[in-house]
């Protein structure tokens, strides 16, 4: 296979070299097609910007231009507002005054002169010249040598009577004498009674000389303008006019402008009306009134490249005549510098950016290419791997699927990538896939499962799965699945648990065959004590007494010791004290110390002295087997029990119990192997003292139970201490728990005695088939003070409760669990199906003490479980418990509660103290835990699906003390909710509790992978 991906990967670029070549000449050229069209379109864009420029600026040329002529008319008619104002009568001194006001040299600079000429007739002629001259108003010498110019007598005369500022020579001038064309012009405006301008452009030689235009407005006798032409003429005064500089007023009005490159020529057109779409355009009968940057020539005379130039005229009306503008700016001046290199940049960077995403195209092209060559090397790897490897989508879509996979769903793997999983698969077979694919998409982290396939020829095979996330971007974006066909280990695995489950029946047969009789012989010694007198009748009972209790503890030995090799062990945690727990400790082995001379001391650290939760029955189990052991190979001395606090873990505390003998002592190389199945330190001691050599082993693992672990320390010679530590909780009650533990230990250990009379007055059903246990209950029970009623199966058992009227009803059933006709568990459902019965308090009685017997005692509807052989006091306790009684002193007052607190998600404290803070073994607890979660959450799953509320609560305990342990608190606290609902507690219920446990499990995985780190990091540990 490497061969062929060489040959794969040598084929890609050894084909690629001529093309390479080809297709980068074919880059080039496009790239310089490319930058070519940028530039002239760059070009375009650069000339466009500055014909809009130019346009601008003469626009704002012509518009400033056009502004100032308006303004200088404004002058003229309100120079005639004047006279209209005075009645057609205005001074010389009123005019001046007037001229004065306007500011002329700051508003209006190109005006060189505003006049006011009188029409006079020849008739009126020598009176004017008389009133003119006598006139002192402005000067005082008057004008003596005023006279009419040029001299001759004409019919009429239009004279500057009224000159601003004063030039003599201009004074009295006839403006219409030999001039007929512009007579007819002002006799026009008279009639009109309109502003009108000279036609043509003067030259005024003083006081300096200037290329100027004159404006002139009519003026009325009596202020008003006649209606008729007739009365027009009749009242007509004269007309008052102003003479401007036409180079000043076109300076003056572009000096806003600012600089610019744009010359300007101002023309009078020939005609005054251009025809409808004509283009307007200079023409040589054009005069030329001013021009910028240019020689006053002729239009046609004045030099451009219309290629390399901006041209454009545009009209302005000076009163009736047309004015024409001309603009012309050489291209290169409107660009700037950026323009110039803007066309060049382009081309640059389209040839370059061309070329780079041209590289771009072939890079991916080429890399596509490979990728492709690399996918079908991929597939024909996966598809002859003998695994079913698929991917799937959050839409439930296969994204990939291999040869295998696709031959298992009968389908080609092209028609099953992007079709959903009920598309393809059947549907519940799709939805049973899914249920163990979600969570990985939902949580992000990986998983194993073990699960089955059938395939297209009805054969199942059973697949280990491995399912792990597929991200992009840091989004679970799908998820990938490799599934090994275990089939063969499945069927092994198979036969080893039922090699298991054969052995688990046969311990089970085994207790309950050996249990049967034990009851019988441990019952009837108990029994034949409380009547025998003589001495050695009494010493002979003891002895068949002490050696019943002794092979009843090897038998419970060697059951425990299967139950926890099969991890079958739960912990069921309550509150208690330890100074109950001492007290039962002492009643139990108080006598056998004093029967060798020994003390049993008990020392309790004081902070310890409070109510605790943990397993006493366990507890008790190890102090047990430790202190016997003490007592056992001790000759003098005293056998101390010491408790104290080793460190707090969160809200729990690490208790050290250790057990101090001064015996024989065990030697250093026996030490290791102390606590090894059937081992003893030295054999004769099997001989001397007896033992199996499993109380330490089983000690060992229920303190590992318990989230501790054990120890020896010995002398030989000098003795030995064993200690153990547990971790043990706080209950959220302290008073409560208190009495409650008290009750606890105080009822259900053996060696608390029951008082006589605690069941006085209870009516008790003792269901039993065997005569001799049937003997030795019922004596128990009556010297309790209990009456009985004994039923030899449950069929008679229910036709005895039945017969019962409702007020002699029994108050406890003792129920035996194997018996002929109708067993235990049956006349158990049919009392709970009863109406009138299913009140009724049962208890199981078995010998088989398997977790499985007491959890199909409790599904069938039994309230308590005692284990045949059963301890009077113990069945004395049970019974009491069941009715409401007590068997031992009050218990002491509540205190008021302490405040509850809520369960942290995760606990680190607890955790790094439960594994000494080292971060590897954290980290590897914490993910176990992870993982025996999950799977237990499916068990739960599976169990509500089928409505087994007992079995989903069982599993529930089961993760409970694990949670705890990694400090998972809040999670164990549900667990614990949902272990709740075992008795009394719905599916609905239960399936919100399960709900709640996933969002937590999610919520936890979550928090220990940032907390923690990695997965992978604790796979490699």
């Amino acid at each position: 296979m490497p061969d062929a991906s060489t040959r794969n990967m040598g084929k890609t670029f050894g084909a690629s070299g001529p093309m390479r070549m080809a297709l980068w000449i074919g880059g080039l050229w496009l790239a310089l097609l490319v930058g070519a069209a940028l530039h002239l379109g760059a070009k375009r864009t650069v000339d466009d910007d500055a014909r809009r420029r130019f346009d601008s600026i003469a626009q704002g040329a012509r518009q400033r231009l056009d502004g100032a002529v308006q303004s200088y008319a404004q002058v003229v008619r309100n120079m005639a507002g004047l006279f209209n104002a005075n009645g057609g009568e205005v001074s010389r001194l009123q005019f001046h005054r007037y001229v004065a006001s306007l500011g002329v040299a700051d508003n209006f600079p190109a005006i060189e002169s505003l006049n006011y000429g009188v029409h006079v007739l020849d008739a009126q002629r020598d009176a004017f010249v008389a009133a003119v001259r006598a006139d002192r108003s402005l000067d005082p010498r008057g004008y003596p040598d005023f006279d009419i110019q040029p001299p001759g007598r004409r019919p009429s005369y239009l004279v500057l009577s009224y000159l601003e500022p004063m030039l003599a020579p201009r004074l009295g001038i006839d403006m219409i004498a030999d001039r007929p064309a512009v007579a007819r012009r002002l006799e026009e405006a008279r009639d009109r009674a309109e502003l009108v301008a000279s036609g043509r452009p003067l030259q005024f030689k003083a006081p300096h000389a200037v290329l100027a235009m004159t404006l002139r407005f009519p003026v009325y006798r009596g202020g008003a303008v006649p209606d008729s032409v007739e009365g027009r003429r009749a009242a007509y005064l004269g007309s008052v006019g102003i003479g401007f500089s036409i180079p000043t007023l076109v300076q003056r009005a572009l000096d806003g402008m600012g600089p610019h490159p744009v010359a300007l020529q101002l023309y009078l057109a020939k005609q005054e009306q251009l025809a409808a779409g004509q283009k307007l355009t200079v023409t040589p009968a054009d005069t030329l009134l001013y021009g910028s940057d240019v020689e006053q020539a002729p239009a046609s005379q004045v030099p451009h490249d219309a290629r390399e130039a901006f041209e454009t005229v545009l009209p302005v009306r000076f009163q009736n005549n047309l004015w024409k503008v001309r603009f012309v700016a050489d291209r290169a001046a409107l660009i700037d510098g950026f323009g110039f290199w803007f066309p060049w940049l382009a081309f640059g960077g389209g040839f370059g950016a061309t070329l780079l995403i041209y590289g771009l195209f072939l890079k991916l092209y080429w890399s596509r290419r490979q990728a492709l060559e690399q996918r079908v090397l991929l597939d024909l790897v996966l598809d002859n791997v003998d695994a079913y490897v698929y991917m799937k989508d959050g839409e439930r879509r296969f994204r990939y699927v291999n040869a295998k996979m696709a031959e298992a769903a009968g389908m080609p793997a092209e028609q099953m990538v992007g079709r959903r999983d009920s598309e393809v698969l059947p549907a519940a077979r799709a939805d049973a896939v899914w249920e163990l694919d979600r969570p990985v998409l939902e949580t992000g982290q990986g998983r194993s499962v073990q699960n089955e396939m059938r395939l297209p020829d009805g054969s199942v095979r059973q697949l280990w799965s491995v399912k792990v996330p597929v991200r992009a971007d840091g989004e679970v974006v799908a998820l990938l699945c490799v599934s090994t066909d275990v089939t063969d280990l499945h069927q092994l695995k198979a036969r080893a648990d039922a090699a298991s489950q054969a052995k688990t029946d046969f311990l089970s047969n085994m207790s309950h065959e050996i249990r049967t009789p034990m009851n019988s012989i441990i019952g009837m010694s108990y029994l034949a004590l409380k009547q025998a007198a003589e001495p050695r009748q009494r010493d002979y009972l003891q002895k068949i007494h002490h050696s019943a209790q002794h092979l009843l503890g090897i038998i419970n030995h060697i059951l425990d010791f299967s139950k926890i090799e099969a991890g079958r062990v739960e912990l069921e945690l309550l509150d208690f004290t330890l100074d109950a727990l001492m007290h039962n400790l002492a009643n139990q082995l108080g006598e056998a110390a004093a029967a060798r001379g020994l003390t049993l001391e008990f020392e309790i650290a004081p902070e310890l002295r409070r109510p605790l939760r943990g397993d006493p029955l366990r507890l008790e189990q190890v102090l047990l087997n430790f202190t016997s052991n003490a007592i056992k190979f001790s000759e003098q001395g005293a056998v101390l029990v010491r408790v104290r606090a080793v460190r707090t873990l969160g809200s729990d505390t690490l208790v050290r119990f250790e057990v101090r003998d001064r015996g024989i002592g065990i030697a250093p190389d026996e030490l290791p192997q102390l606590f090894a199945p059937f081992h003893q330190a030295d054999p004769s001691t099997t001989r001397r003292y007896g033992g199996t050599g499993l109380g330490l082993v089983i000690s060992k693992q229920l303190a590992e139970l318990m989230g501790g672990e054990v120890g020896v320390e010995s002398v030989p010679g000098q003795g030995s201490t064993f200690w153990f530590t547990a971790r043990l909780g706080t209950p959220p009650d302290g008073a409560a728990a208190q009495r409650a533990a008290s009750l606890a230990l105080a009822v259900d250990t053996p060696g608390s005695p029951a008082r006589p009379g605690a069941l006085a007055g209870s009516s008790i059903l003792l269901v039993e088939d065997n005569a001799f246990n049937q003997q030795v209950a019922r004596e128990l029970l009556e010297d309790a003070g209990a009456g009985v009623v004994v039923a030899g199966n449950g069929s008679e058992a229910l036709a005895l409760m039945r017969a019962r009227e409702e007020g002699a009803a029994f108050d406890c059933v003792l129920m035996d669990v194997q018996m002929p006709v109708m067993d235990g568990f049956e006349a158990t459902r049919r009392i709970r199906l009863d109406p009138l019965l299913k009140d009724t308090r049962v208890i199981a009685m078995t010998a088989n003490a398997g977790l499985e017997d007491q959890a199909r005692c409790l599904a069938a509807g039994m309230d308590e479980f005692v284990t045949k052989p059963v301890a009077p006091e113990i069945l004395v306790a049970t019974v009491a418990r069941a009715l409401g009684r007590s068997v031992q002193h009050p218990p002491l007052p509540a205190a008021p509660p302490a405040p509850a607190q809520l369960p942290a998600l995760l606990d680190l404290e607890v955790l790094s103290d439960t594994f000494g803070g080292n971060p590897d073994k954290m980290r590897k607890y914490a993910f176990m835990f992870l993982e025996t979660a999950r799977e237990g959450l499916l068990e739960i799953d599976r169990a509500l699906a089928a409505g087994e509320v007992e079995r989903a609560a069982g599993v529930a305990h089961r993760i409970k003390s694990s949670a705890r342990t990694v400090g998972a608190m809040g999670f164990g606290e549900v667990c614990a909710d949902l272990e709740n609902q075992r008795n009394h507690g719905s599916v609905a219920q239960a399936r919100s509790l399960a709900a709640r446990l996933r969002a937590l499990l999610a919520r936890l995985e979550r928090h220990i992978a940032a907390e923690l780190g990695a997965r992978q990091q604790d796979q490699k540990a």
